[in-house]
């Protein structure tokens, strides 16, 4: 008994209370509320979007967030589209239906994808996932 109470003690030292977004050194991080560090400075954020769930897979080079929007689909992709390509990313493919939207992007060895559905009394939720190579 006394090594399987030593043994949870130790998973739960390492999961810890890091929200991902500075000075971790666990391999897959999730958070909350906040940008993590790892999306770059000139990724287009909507103003006033509410940042959800997060995820930082250093092992993978994966982040990936989810933003609550208040705004229609069709806006949300198209501020993402206009955002995108003024920062100097290209958009590799932009496709959907007023029930789901995915948009593809890349800069340099940056890969990304947005999936946009739409949630309701005009909010947008939408989710980013971005991969180094």
């Amino acid at each position: 008994m006394t090594i399987a109470v030593l043994a949870l003690l130790l998973v739960a030292a390492a999961c810890g209370d890091d929200d991902g977004v500075t000075g971790s050194t666990e391999a897959v991080v999730f958070g909350e509320g906040t940008i993590p560090e790892s999306v770059p400075d000139d990724f287009p954020i909507p103003a006033g979007a509410v940042v959800g769930t997060t995820l930082v897979d250093k092992i993978n080079n994966r982040t990936e967030f989810r933003l609550s929007i208040r705004a229609e689909p069709t806006a949300t992709v198209q501020f993402f589209q206009v955002g995108l390509v003024n920062q100097g990313y290209v958009i590799n493919s932009s496709e959907g239906n007023a029930a789901e939207w995915t948009l593809t992007f890349s800069n340099g060895e940056l890969r990304g994808t947005i999936f946009t559905t739409p949630q309701g009394q005009g909010l947008t939720a939408s989710v980013i996932s971005l991969n180094t190579s």
